[in-house]
């Protein structure tokens, strides 16, 4: 698998910590100052691996190292089928269901979404939890896989939402209206954009399609 995850600001700093969490020798990580434009071309064009992105975005691409684009509508050929899974802001607006009608199988966000907290430890130990597992999921061969991976992540957060509820109970230092805010955001706007789908696939219990994707 590809594992794109910059990190030159907060966000994309929290990012790299909960990914740094879970990489294993078998991934080939573009990470840190490696998230390049330059290094993932490279990669999408010598490997049919997965990729899997943690990263700003927008409707129609998501971001390299600094903010420059990595990814946008003009390279979606370079993905060649491939399954995506992009934990970037907006992405299914345009990208993903650009994508879905390449023939990728798109996982992306509805809407803003808010970055994961890395601290204090437990919370950052909690989110690379639920980050291994999508890292793992999303190549799910079927719509009824992928449907049943969708509500394993809303339960991974329920239960995470109720950890926060210990931590508080316990003193913890910590911004626990981010951290629930986060841990809403990662079920509640993740779609998944597959060929042939009129419109992506969200969970069952996840609100209506925002108006600005």
């Amino acid at each position: 698998m590809i594992v794109f995850v910059p990190g030159y600001d907060a966000a994309t700093r929290a990012n790299l910590a909960v990914v740094e969490r879970i990489l294993t020798a078998s991934y080939h990580a573009l990470t840190g100052e490696a998230a390049t434009r330059p290094h993932l071309l490279l990669a999408l064009a010598s490997r049919d691996s997965p990729l899997f992105v943690m990263s700003h975005g927008q409707r129609d691409g998501f971001a390299a190292k600094g903010g420059e684009a990595a990814l946008g509508l003009a390279d979606l050929a370079r993905l060649r089928r491939r399954p995506v899974f992009a934990f970037a802001c907006h992405t299914v607006g345009e990208l993903g269901q650009a994508a879905a009608g390449g023939g990728s199988v798109w996982w992306g966000y509805t809407g803003a979404v808010t970055a994961p907290p890395d601290s204090p430890p437990q919370l950052l130990a909690l989110c690379s939890a639920i980050f291994a597992y999508l890292s793992d999921a999303f190549t799910a061969s079927s719509s009824v896989e992928r449907s049943a991976v969708l509500v394993r992540v809303a339960e991974l957060c329920h239960e995470a939402e109720e950890r926060v509820d210990d931590l508080l109970a316990a003193g913890a230092d910590l911004d626990a209206g981010a951290a629930y805010l986060f841990f809403l955001h990662l079920w509640q706007r993740l779609r998944i954009c597959e060929p042939g789908m009129v419109s992506p696939v969200m969970h069952p219990d996840a609100p209506a399609p925002i108006l600005f994707p």
